[in-house]
This record gives C-alpha cells, structure tokens and sequence, in this order.
C-alpha cells in the first residue's frame, strides 16, 4: 500500500467515530513510526479522542509496568506531537490527587481497607487509579517485539481488548513484519483484538520524500542519491540527514562541486556501515577503491573455488560503486567517511581538505584555458594568429602556476617559432623563478619526458644543478648511506657544495664503525660516468674534497698514514680527476 493510501487509512483511524484497535505492520527501518508521528502532528486537533498516549514496548517487563506508562505518557490531543514532559506529568499528578481526595472525602470502602494494609497499601491504590483515569485515549504502543520477557503477548492483547471495549480507547499497534515466530501467542489471539491490518511498504522514493524536503537544495541532491542507492529505510535516511546536518555549516558557502561530492559519498559511507546487507560494498573496501576492476588473473592461471568467490566479490563491488558513479575515494571523501566513523564533525581538519579540493577545482577550471587555446590552435590552418595568441596569452596570465614543465616546453615551441621568442622567454624565467621553485620537482625521473625547447632545457638544466638541502654534511652522507649512494639529485647537489673546510672538519671528528664505508662511498662518486656534465661535474667534487680531505688527515700523525694506506688505490683516480678539471678551466667559454 502507497504512503498516501497508508496515511489516509491513519487518519481514517484516529478521527472517525467508532474505537478500534489496528496493527500498522510493515519491514524494519521502513518508517512506520515516523509516518505515523507525521499523522498524529497533522491531525491531533481532530482526534476523535480528547487523549493520546504513546508508549514504547521496549524493555517492559509486566502488565503492570504497561499500564503505568499508558498512564505516565498520556497528554491532551493538543499536545500530541510533544513527548510527554514535566507539565504533562503535573496535570496527570493533578488528575489523580484530586481523585484521591474524593474518595477520602467520600469514606470510600476501597480507601478504607488501604487505610487498614497502612503505608504499603497506597502504592496499589495509586496505580489502580492512573488506571481508572486512562480513559476516552488514542494510544499508540510501539516496539511489541522488544518487549521484556515478563510481560506476555497474551497479557497485552487482553489488555488492548480491554481498553477498547470498556475504556472508551483506541488502539494502533506498530509492528515489524517478520520479527514475530508462528508459534506466538500473538498470533493465537491477534485477530480477535485487530479489527484490521495495515500493511507499510512504502517504494524508494516514497521513502525518501518522507525524510527529504523536495524544496531544500542540500535535501534535494540526498535525496538523488539515497534514490540511486535504493535506500528506503527511513532510519538509514534519517542517519543520513543527522550527518548532512553536521556538515551544512562547514561546507555552507564552497563550491557547488564540493557539496556534491561530500553529498555524493556521505549516504554510500553510512549505507555501508550501517545498513548491513542492503550495502553491497564495505567501508574498507570504499576507502582502497581506485576505480574500476581490473582482472589480474594471468591467461592459463587456475583458480581454487575460494580465490574464485574473492574474485567475484571484487569484482561486484567494483561495478556497484562504478554504477553508483564513485570514481575512486581521495583525500575528501576520506574526511567524509571518517566524519561517519567519529560520529562528529572535526570542523578544522575538514575545513583543511576542503580548501585543497577548492584550489583543485580552481586548478582543473584554470588548466582548461590551456586545453581551450590548443583546441583553437590544433583546429584550422585559417590566419588567426590573434585569436590563437590572445587564448594561450589568456592561459598564461590565469594558469602559468598550473603549467607542467611539458605543457610550458609545447607553448614555448609555439611562440618561438612564431617569431615571439622574446614574448615567451621572460615568462620561462618567470616560471623557472616562482612556479618550479616552489615544487616539490626534485628528481629528473619525476619529469614524464625532458624538454625539447632549448631555452627551457638550458633553465632545467640550471633548476637541477641549484638544488641544494640545507643540512648539514653528516645528515646528508648518513642519508646518501640509508639509500646506497648519492642517486638523489638534492642530496648529490648538496654534498658536493659543501667546502673543503666542511669536508675536513667532517671527517676528523667522525668516530663511528661506519667511518671506512662513507669514505669508500664518497670516493666511488670518482669512478662514475655520467653523459651529463652537471652530474659528473657533482659526482667529481664529492670525489675530489674527499680524497683532498684524506691526504691532509694522513699529514696529522703517522698513526693517520697507516690508515691512509686502504684508500691508496684511489690516487691515479685522483690525478686523473685533477687534469680533467683543470683542463676543463683552460677551456675558452
């Protein structure tokens, strides 16, 4: 039955004329409670009763316990949409003083024989007369199946046919469908308490519409997505929105793709963690996805019927979040899934990831100019050289702090031959001086392929050679040990910009087991080659200050001599070196 139906039987129920008792029944989570809430909010100035009273099942263990709450929750129908509170316990306390005192006053035989049983006979008293004032009630008991187990099916359906065949009462029972075992009481005696059933299985998108406003923005994209999801338990739609409603403040204000994206991962991130079953892909498993599915079976390679059901299990994950339309999780929608995680929103370090996913959006709208200048540029042989120049003019004076060393290398290219080499070498130094300079570029394997513009190579070139780490000589050999040489551009470029004096000082305070491995490693930089003059020019004077530093040492004591002796083997080396670099300084520039 539609919601609409459901709710028009509801209202049916509660304004009309003759008292009945009736089951709204329906799955777990589908929101029979909160429907039924919606009802009593709308339509409590109607009710056909001047009470209501609801009272959750939950954990009540006796007959007794039932009626006292039936008593304890009950408020005027103007109140109905209010929990019972402070007020509504005073005017049931005044109801049932003022019933006390008159039969005190009437010398009532009932007070008569309490007063005889003393003190302890008030207590039965008191709770025969919240009994007696439970009348003329609309009453909703919730939560049947979660009952504690000293309180009987049987003791609260002969209640229920009580209340409504001599206490001038209605009752609806909300039940969850399935919950129940055949061999219940309930089931014995149920049809001779209900007049009828109403059965709650609303579709997705009547369950979505019941939590989400279809006028709210932020509702209204939820909403998409707990409909692409297929949730319709209203307390996973509910869960939901309480955690929308942590993140409304921080991402009030941000991009719109931002708030997409938090919107896109918030409802898969709660549906994974609590909706058990209904979730077809887990926490661990959105958090490492990368996009896609990739088989990684070689051709032949047999499979044992567990790696076969792992296999199967990847890969339906895989297609139901690429379904979904989630890419891959990055470093926002790990914030996202960690907010679900805590339970709370950790507005600072969200703030923090909000602001890089900003400046990429900002970097990827800022990029396109580029792509834009090259699309007129690649599109036809017309004479448009204006239109070509003023898109990638445009380009540079957005994005050049965007540019890669290639994209920078394909436009200098374009302006050189051109004829606009004086154009587009300044805005190279710009680049080289500013954008590069504060990368984190620090190896030329990091770079897709090596420029071909000439002025680019020759200021790369430069960049490489200037690197230099501002740490002392002792860090950086322990390091240049750690990772088997002086491979590492920073680190080469460092070491061999320190002075003679730093590499003296250095070495004759050193007292460590290493001592003869780092010597050795510095003087290996002697025997390499390298088809690159900048990086045999660093590997030569690490070599050269080391065996410099080493021939002074053994001049200090004999005792330093002998120990010269296991690096003898590196003086032709060390000559030769010394010829090439003075011939290299006789060379005319």
């Amino acid at each position: 039955m539609s919601v609409s139906k459901v709710k028009s039987a509801l209202i049916d129920f509660v304004k009309g004329e003759k008292d009945r008792a009736i089951v709204l029944k329906g799955d777990w989570g589908t929101g029979k409670t909160h429907l039924w809430k919606q009802v009593v909010r709308e339509s409590r100035d109607s009710f056909n009763k001047r009470n209501y009273s609801y009272v959750s099942l939950f954990g009540l263990n006796s007959l007794k316990d039932l009626k006292k709450s039936i008593y304890e929750n009950k408020v005027y129908r103007e109140r109905a949409h209010i929990a019972s509170d402070e007020s509504s316990f005073e005017e049931n306390l005044k109801d049932i003083s003022g019933r006390f005192a008159g039969l005190m006053r009437k010398g009532s035989s009932l007070f008569n024989d309490v007063s005889a049983m003393g003190v302890k006979g008030i207590g039965p008293i008191v709770e025969s007369l919240q009994f007696i004032r439970v009348t003329d009630t609309l009453i909703c008991l919730d939560d049947f199946e979660r009952k504690g187990s000293g309180l009987h099916d049987r003791e609260v359906l002969g209640l229920i046919s009580l209340l409504v065949e001599s206490k001038n009462c209605r009752v609806v029972m909300l039940l969850n469908d399935g919950t129940l075992k055949s061999g219940d009481d309930f089931f014995s005696y149920h049809e001779k308490v209900f007049d009828y059933e109403v059965t709650f299985n609303p579709s997705i998108d009547e369950s979505v519409n019941l939590v989400f406003s279809s006028a709210d923005n932020f509702h209204g994209i939820l909403a998409k997505n707990a409909t692409k999801l297929k949730i319709n338990n209203i307390r996973l739609l509910k869960k939901i929105d309480y955690f929308a409603g942590l993140l409304k403040k921080t991402l009030q204000g941000c991009n719109a793709q931002v708030v997409e994206q938090a919107l896109h991962v918030l409802p898969l991130a709660i549906l994974a963690k609590y909706g058990g079953d209904a979730s077809k892909a887990d926490i661990d498993f959105i958090l490492n996805y990368e996009g896609g599915y990739v088989d990684s079976t070689l051709p032949g390679e047999e499979l044992d019927e567990a790696e076969i059901e792992i296999k199967k299990s990847i890969e339906a994950k895989s297609d139901y979040l690429e379904e979904y339309g989630f890419t891959r999780c990055d470093e926002f929608d790990i914030a996202i899934i960690d907010l679900v995680e805590k339970g709370y929103a950790d507005e600072e370090s969200l703030g923090g990831v909000i602001q890089a996913l900003e400046a990429k959006i900002k970097h990827d709208s800022e990029i396109a100019l580029l792509q834009y200048a090259w699309v007129i540029f690649h599109g036809s042989f017309l004479t448009n050289d204006d239109e070509v120049f003023a898109a990638f003019d445009l380009a540079i004076e957005k994005s050049l702090v965007n540019f890669s060393i290639n994209d920078l290398d394909s436009v200098a290219f374009v302006y050189t031959e051109a004829g606009k080499a004086s154009i587009i070498n300044p805005i190279i130094d710009r680049y080289f001086n500013s954008v590069l300079a504060s990368s984190n570029v620090r190896e030329k394997s990091e770079l897709f392929r090596w420029p071909q513009h000439p002025y680019v190579q020759r200021k790369l070139d430069e960049y490489f050679d200037g690197l230099v780490i501002e740490q002392g000589l002792a860090e950086l050999i322990e390091y240049a040990y750690s990772v088997s040489g002086f491979n590492n551009t920073n680190i080469r470029n460092s070491v061999a910009k320190k002075t003679d004096g730093e590499f003296y000082e250095y070495f004759s305070s050193l007292n460590d087991e290493h001592l003869t491995h780092y010597v050795r490693m510095c003087l290996k930089c002697g025997q390499v080659a390298s088809p690159e003059q900048h990086i045999q020019n660093s590997y030569n004077q690490i070599f050269l200050k080391t065996f410099r530093c080493l021939e002074r040492l053994s001049e200090v004591s004999l005792l330093n001599k002998a120990r010269m002796n296991k690096f003898k083997g590196y003086e032709t080396l060390y000559a030769q070196a010394v010829q090439e670099l003075a011939s290299q300084q006789d060379r005319p520039e």
